[in-house]
């Protein structure tokens, strides 16, 4: 397996929800124009209308037969092109959606690793306004959408030409999403690593977590333990076996229980100590707080070294100097941060 170069998130039932729910954005909407429908009633329609749309086609042509069909003869044929516009362009709004808990900081912490993170959706242009309103749009490297690429998943298309703009192999990549369909065979039939979020289960030679938080518990897993060990232990090898679909190595092992992907990946986690809180996830989330901002978007937190020194890359000896005069102030407010209390000191670099 390549050395991973880059993350990309599915976007909707991944780090996105309806808010409400969708039957409650679209009973708004259609209460405006004076059709009255529960939004339970909407809510409980709206996964076989989803199934039932064109496809492929373009998202208004998608979304207008996905509103109809949610309606149905609820929504008088006078009143059928202005609800659904209101509904199209409801969905355009951030406050239609809410961000999962744990969002910034996953996609941050997995930043901090040196990894390179973009959203890879099935979803239109509408989506840049939303992730703009939820300040997403700066802590990613790419976005890449079906509307815009011309690539919707599962096809491998998508989660090549991701890859690629982000500077790494289709192999290189790990894509988390909720769908084990889409996000999950679709990415490990193209050559990368899928992870499903959430669910009861992944699909074979796929990863799942539970929440959007352990996807930099995952990411650091398969980053770390070959380096620290100068090679990968067989439960690691055996795991990356499994991903790739080849042989494992049994060895001595062959007495032992089998594990699940799940399993071993919870053991690494707790061997290398990477379910416990890293001083280097909370500097990351507060960094734009702990310098001016112009000084922050020209410098960058690297890792915490043994001693407690902290290693700040700068973009040049200019910005180096500036920095160096907000030293104490900033490692005074670092240290009160969650877990940072061990960081004593601070090491500037140049990029």
């Amino acid at each position: 397996m390549a050395r991973v170069q880059a993350v990309t998130f599915d976007l909707a039932g991944t780090l996105l929800f309806p808010r409400p729910s969708v039957g409650a954005v679209y009973a708004a909407c259609a209460k405006k124009h004076g059709v009255e429908v529960a939004a339970a009633v909407l809510d409980a329609a709206f996964p076989l209308a989803f199934k039932g749309g064109p496809k492929p086609a373009k998202p208004e042509v998608f979304w207008r037969e996905v509103v109809l069909r949610c309606f149905g003869p609820a929504l008088p044929s006078a009143k059928a092109e202005p609800v659904f516009r209101a509904c199209w362009e409801a969905f355009a709004e951030p406050s239609a959606w809410r961000l999962e808990p744990g969002t910034v900081q996953a996609i941050s912490a997995i930043r901090f690793l040196g990894v390179k993170v973009g959203v890879l959706s099935n979803a239109d242009a509408r989506m840049r306004t939303v992730l703009e309103g939820h300040g997403l749009m700066k802590h990613l490297d790419g976005v890449f959408l079906s509307e815009e690429t011309g690539y919707a998943k599962p096809d491998a298309r998508a989660f090549g030409q991701a890859a690629r703009a982000l500077g790494g192999a289709v192999s290189g990549l790990v894509h988390f999403g909720d769908s084990p369909t889409e996000d999950g065979e679709g990415a490990r039939d193209a050559g990368a690593t899928g992870v499903v979020v959430g669910g009861a289960h992944a699909p074979e030679r796929c990863l799942r977590n539970e929440r959007i938080t352990e996807a930099p518990y995952a990411v650091r897993a398969l980053l770390t333990e070959g380096k620290l060990k100068g090679r990968f232990s067989r439960t690691v090898q055996n795991l990356l076996a499994n991903l790739r679909g080849l042989p494992e190595d049994r060895g001595r092992s062959s007495d032992r229980p089998l594990k699940t992907i799940d399993d071993a990946v919870q053991d690494a986690f707790k061997k290398l100590r990477l379910d416990k809180p890293v001083p280097e996830t909370a500097i990351v989330a507060h960094w734009l707080e702990l310098l001016p901002l112009k000084l922050a978007k020209r410098s960058a937190p690297l890792r915490v070294i043994e001693g407690g020194k902290l290693v700040v890359q700068c973009e040049n000896s200019v910005v180096k100097s500036e920095i160096r005069f907000h030293e104490r102030a900033m490692l005074a407010k670092i240290r009160l941060l969650r877990g940072c209390q061990e960081v004593r000191a601070i090491s500037f670099v140049n990029a």
